[in-house]
């Protein structure tokens, strides 16, 4: 079938925050069209899903799809860097439903149940299309956006829309070609990550589908994952530094050592026990990837004619796993707002968007302060969040499960409605003073010093 020359809205990207608009667009009647540059299944990171995910995946109809192919996740467990502190957050402590249980998944297989279910539900989709035109600015008597590609084969498309969602992922289609990108000062990080398989015994709680946070200290000043896919398969990354990889890489390169991507990334890893021992008898089973351009914005994020989306509009470092929650959730909220937009049939009205762009920009300057506050030294950390202290009131006792509880709806993905109110939390956790004082109200909790969330083996891995 041929791509109409005329459409309602065109979405750039087939990732989950593309195909998250175009089902919800489709699904409502709109003429879509979708154009990814690549050939699905492709490789990306970001494997582990906030419990928030779970009625997103109901509203477009994969819940029962993730349920059938996925490890569930029903919580994390944060370990500090000499690992002799580990605090696991169970998501069922605050979460009383079936939501608590989340999912780890293989990106290449999740995000292609996605674009098929747009195809499914009408969305026009064309795969290894690229897109190099897009004229946001309306001339003449048309008030339709010129949107051009080119398809794998050579053949140019042409195309006149009401509306474009950019969802190319950190390419940043327009944000790029405007000049709209800026970075995030302090953010400057790395990550090296591939899959490992012949893992012999999942431990620590990745043996009930838990993800692990592991600190790096000093120059670092990063982190490591460990994200079970399979019984016998992880995916592991280690997050640094920029300046400091760069150094590390000179040093191995200066040693003769032809590859030192693959070097760095198993030096970095073994430093931490926990790993060494994980991964003693196992064997990577892909390439290891790069991934940099840690963190931006775009100045601007949407128009009359034309919304970001997704890493398209913001790319925050993923300590928290929020990355495929943040772009699908935005999404929904785009969506919706455009499909107002339209059925009001008042092109200059953009109401019903800064409303949406008000819940998502609030949404990530709240996870993007978690974020500083997790490298800050005197500040939150994960890890020793549940550390034992012996004489609290009852006072104090009701105040830390206020505290506890903040921090595992925060870690569930609670940000997008609720993001204002903890801001006061935070407010805390960033003076030293008042930080050390939330410290010292905690409390010795068996749940907190657990390494179970109680979850069946049998629900964990289908």
């Amino acid at each position: 079938m041929n791509i109409p020359q005329q459409c309602d809205v065109v979405i750039i990207g087939g990732g989950p925050a593309g195909s998250t608009a175009a089902t919800i667009l489709a699904r409502k009647g709109y003429k879509v069209v979708l154009l990814e540059r690549e050939k699905f299944p492709r490789e990306r990171v970001g494997e582990s899903m906030l419990p928030f995910c779970y009625e997103l995946f109901r509203e477009l109809g994969v819940l029962a799809q993730m349920e059938k192919r996925f490890v569930r996740k029903p919580g994390v467990r944060f370990i500090n860097s000499d690992g002799s502190a580990s605090t696991y957050w169970c998501f069922n402590h605050v979460i009383k439903d079936e939501s608590y249980l989340s999912f780890q998944v293989n990106r290449s297989e999740f995000d292609t149940i996605l674009l098929e279910n747009s195809r499914k539900h009408g969305a026009e989709v064309r795969e290894e299309t690229r897109v190099d035109v897009c004229s946001l600015e309306v001339e003449g008597s048309t008030d339709k956006v010129e949107v051009q590609a080119i398809s794998r084969n050579g053949e140019r498309l042409s195309l006149q829309t009401r509306f474009v969602i950019d969802a190319s992922g950190r390419s940043g289609f327009i944000a790029s070609s405007k000049g709209w990108r800026k970075g995030h000062k302090g953010f400057a990080r790395t990550a090296l990550w591939t899959h490992w398989k012949g893992i012999k015994s999942l431990k620590g709680g990745l043996e009930e589908g838990s993800s692990i946070i592991l600190y790096l200290g000093g120059e670092k000043r990063g982190w490591a994952w460990v994200f079970p896919l399979g019984i016998d398969w992880v995916t592991v990354g280690v997050v640094m530094d920029t300046a400091y990889l760069n150094h590390k890489r000179q040093e191995l390169q200066a040693s003769s050592i032809k590859d030192w991507c693959t070097e760095l990334y198993q030096q970095e890893l073994y430093s931490s026990e926990f790993i060494r021992e994980l991964l003693a008898q196992a064997r990577i089973s892909m390439p290891v990837q790069v991934e940099g351009d840690y963190s931006y914005y775009s100045e601007n994020k949407f128009s009359t004619k034309y919304a970001m989306v997704g890493d398209a509009n913001r790319f925050l470092d993923p300590i928290f796993s929020s990355g495929v929650f943040l772009s699908m959730k935005s999404s929904f909220l785009v969506a919706n707002a455009v499909d107002k937009m339209l059925l009001s049939n008042q092109a200059n009205d953009m109401s019903y968007l800064e409303e949406a762009y008000a819940k998502i920009n609030g949404a990530y300057d709240f996870v993007y302060r978690l974020i500083s506050l997790f490298y800050q030294p005197h500040a939150l950390s994960w890890a020793e969040a549940g550390a034992t202290f012996n004489s609290v009131s009852q006072i104090d006792y009701k105040r830390h499960e206020v505290a506890m509880g903040a921090g595992h709806y925060m870690l569930a993905g609670d940000f997008f409605e609720n993001h204002e109110k903890y801001h006061k939390f935070l407010d805390m956790m960033e003076n030293p003073r008042f930080f050390e004082g939330y410290k010292n109200l905690v409390v010795d909790r068996e749940e907190y010093q657990t390494e179970s969330c109680g979850a069946e083996r049998s629900i964990i891995f289908p």
